[in-house]
């Protein structure tokens, strides 16, 4: 087995070209996509953000090893196996997601009965709100996005599929970005409109700065991959693939922030062990996340997984001020504080459960009756929030 596998890693345009050409086939034992769209804009997001997205497990193929494990091409791709090099071991959701995305292949997304386009709201990246960048569309109004480039640019809009055009295509989306709204800010200062060519000069720097975002992304982002050797039997392969695929346990963020928080002293996973009595009315495997989540909420209003970790004790933040200038910010000090706010959202929980389940309040006698079960730490969290009110205030707060 020496030199049987080589990590290694690659550009993101060396991976776009690669899936353009075909060189990826999934072999006949993988399971099929399975992704739903928003699984498609959370890689996008994370991609973007220049987050790591897991490496790739690859097999160097051969004619005979691909006929024989009866490859196929990657979900939406239209061509034949002729230029195929890789047999994707591990890895295929996320390749395919990409695809999907940075290609927009006039086919139904596999998961759904409609094409999905992918989009980001250049403003809302570039001031900080990934929460709502990034979007997709099944309707006439991605089309529309899709084929004018004016209105793309008028509502700062960026097909992700000018990602997988290859060429040019993508700088000179760039540069006609900035240059529409430089010839929107000189119409306005020809015609003494002061506040339309604040507004366009604001636009011009945004463009010229996602630009940037651009060039780094296509030149600098990188996915990492390990090569098993293209000698190797078959039946080595497809045993190290069932092993990742069979006993690999996936890392969750409660584990992450787990592990973060050890160096600081804290135990998580003991607090949590701590708690899960109190909550046992509630049938997930989340509820250790909820617990965060609420937390999250009460601090900063957001509980996706990448505020989470702004719970870190002594951990900034950056927030952009109305000027666009920007400022750091502490939400939880110290693990004092941390360990308080833990508790108050345990108790928030175990509250709110009580409050679910009590016959003359929600009626709850199940939480299979529950819709979402997602909804308890939001719902939580309020109960929390408006306790804190003027008692001459918090009923119509409950209301």
């Amino acid at each position: 087995m020496k030199n049987a596998q080589k990590p290694d890693h690659a550009s993101l345009t060396t991976i776009v070209n690669n899936l353009r050409d075909g060189r990826y086939v999934i072999p006949d034992f993988q399971r099929e996509f399975e992704w739903q769209p928003w699984d498609i804009s959370s890689l996008m997001c994370s991609i973007f953000l220049d987050y790591y997205i897991g490496s790739l497990l690859l097999w160097k193929g051969t004619e005979e090893n691909f006929e024989s494990l009866a490859c196929e091409t990657v979900s939406g791709f239209d061509g034949n196996l002729s230029k195929a090099e890789h047999i994707v071991l591990d890895g295929q959701q996320r390749l395919t997601a990409i695809y999907y995305a940075f290609f927009a292949p006039e086919q139904n997304l596999p998961t759904r009965k409609s094409r999905y386009l992918y989009f980001i709201n250049v403003k809302d990246f570039m001031e900080d709100e990934t929460d709502k960048a990034f979007f997709y569309d099944w309707g006439n109004k991605g089309l529309k996005y899709l084929e004018n480039k004016d209105l793309q640019f008028e509502d700062h809009i960026f097909p992700i599929s000018i990602m997988g055009l290859g060429g040019w295509e993508l700088p000179n989306w760039a540069q006609d970005y900035q240059k529409y709204w430089e010839e929107k800010a000189k119409y306005a200062e020809e015609n003494d409109e002061s506040d339309k060519s604040a507004i366009a000069e604001k636009h011009v720097a945004i463009a010229s700065r996602f630009g940037v975002v651009l060039k780094e992304l296509s030149n600098d982002y990188q996915i990492a991959y390990i090569e098993l050797d293209k000698d190797l039997e078959i039946s080595k392969v497809c045993d190290i693939f069932t092993k990742i695929n069979s006993k690999g346990i996936q890392l969750d963020v409660f584990d992450l922030i787990n592990a973060l928080l050890k160096p600081r002293g804290v135990q998580l996973k003991h607090m949590w062990r701590s708690a899960k009595e109190r909550m046992e009315f509630i049938d997930s495997p989340k509820m250790n996340v909820y617990v965060l989540q609420v937390m999250s909420i009460l601090t900063q209003n957001y509980c996706s997984p990448k505020y989470l970790y702004y719970l870190l004790p002594g951990q900034s933040r950056q927030l952009r001020n109305e000027d666009g200038t920007l400022r750091s910010e502490i939400l939880i000090s110290d693990t004092i504080e941390f360990k308080a706010l833990w508790e108050k959202a345990v108790d928030s929980i175990e509250h709110a459960i009580k409050q679910l389940s009590h016959p003359q309040e929600y009626g709850v006698i199940s939480s299979n009756y529950i819709p979402y079960v997602s909804i308890v730490p939001v719902f939580a969290a309020i109960q929390s929030f408006y306790s804190t009110l003027d008692p001459t205030k918090q009923l119509n707060a409950r209301r």
